[in-house]
């Protein structure tokens, strides 16, 4: 047996011990691309995710819904990541095990060193967890910091074959938010990882996370950054990239506070919405957060449209923050004449 299959065994060992969800169902629908990858991660067969990976690479890998497949793909590797066992140490030292044997095993392989470095981008959250920087401890902030730079010298050091997928300018993002890194630093990180990669489009949120107040940023910078994005990608998605980006700067910062806090214009998002409707129409998910944003604007003849469009198929997950109860108090609004 293979040191990676041992320390794959170790790893499952762990999280079977640990309690975590191994391949269980979800209660929403899950992309069989995601449960693809999430399988074959779980089981070491490192092959299969080099095969899926370069594949999803390829041009024209647009989901129904307009997601990306890759980003899909991504999902799968993270749903092991980032599994939730009781003790993360151990897990992630087996995992950090693994993935470092592959990509000592498969050097000329871009998906093997981004995993490895990903994985170290976790160990590091892990330590730092997501409340506010004063509350966490001084050791563990030096750790979440050295893992951080540990993840950013290795891809570096490998960056012939690490930055020819755009996997790596993602983590390398996601690095530079915990390390401080400028603004313009990391957009050119993500820029150089669209010139690979021109259809990454999970690489301008990454960037409009860097970008958020809670980072540094402002409302001002973020309504130009959503503003030029959607220039840039309207040959695929026209205007659509304007609602997706505020939707998610809304689930990420400003909440049900979109419109007073934001930059974010409602007739524009509105158009947004349903320029992605027209081009993508097989996304419920989306028909939630539009109805949501015209709850949020207080639009209810948009609110209540929406609403029946969607039916049965409402799902209390996209309403926000306190989402049941957001969605019970868009329901009554909508029931106003």
């Amino acid at each position: 047996m293979s040191y990676a299959s041992k320390s794959l065994n170790t790893l499952l060992a762990w999280a079977v011990a640990c309690g975590a969800a191994i391949a269980a169902p979800a209660a929403a629908p899950v992309s069989p691309i995601t449960t693809e990858a999430e399988q074959a991660f779980w089981w070491g067969d490192f092959a299969a995710l080099e095969r899926q990976n370069a594949l999803l690479r390829q041009p024209g890998h647009i989901a129904a819904d307009g997601g990306s497949d890759v980003e899909m793909f991504r999902v799968g590797l993270n749903r092991v990541i980032d599994n939730h066992v009781a003790d993360r140490e151990p897990y992630l030292r087996e995992l950090e095990a693994l993935t470092l044997q592959w990509a000592t095993e498969h050097p000329q392989s871009a998906l093997a060193h981004v995993l490895y470095a990903d994985v170290l981008v976790s160990h590091a959250w892990s330590y730092r967890g997501n409340g506010y920087a004063k509350d966490v401890p001084p050791q563990a902030y030096e750790e979440f910091q050295t893992y951080l730079q540990r993840a950013a010298e290795y891809l570096l050091a490998h960056a012939d074959v690490a930055l020819t997928d755009s996997y790596a300018h993602n983590i390398l993002v996601r690095i530079g938010m915990g390390l401080g890194w400028s603004a313009a630093q990391q957009r050119a990180t993500a820029e150089d990882g669209l010139k690979r990669n021109p259809e990454d489009f999970g690489l301008y949120f990454s960037v409009l996370s860097t970008m958020l107040p809670k980072w540094g940023g402002d409302s001002r910078s973020l309504d130009k950054y959503i503003r030029q994005v959607t220039s840039q990608t309207k040959a695929t998605y026209g205007t659509g990239m304007y609602a997706r980006l505020y939707s998610y700067a809304a689930e990420n910062q400003y909440g049900h506070a979109l419109f007073e806090d934001s930059g974010a214009d409602w007739p524009t998002m509105k158009r947004s919405y349903e320029d992605m409707q027209a081009r993508f129409p097989d996304s419920p998910a989306r028909r939630n957060r539009y109805a949501y944003m015209a709850c949020l604007a207080k639009d209810t003849q948009t609110l209540r449209s929406q609403l029946e469009e969607l039916g049965p198929r409402v799902d209390a997950s996209k309403w926000g923050p306190n989402p049941q109860r957001s969605l019970e108090g868009c329901q009554r609004l909508a029931a106003k004449s």
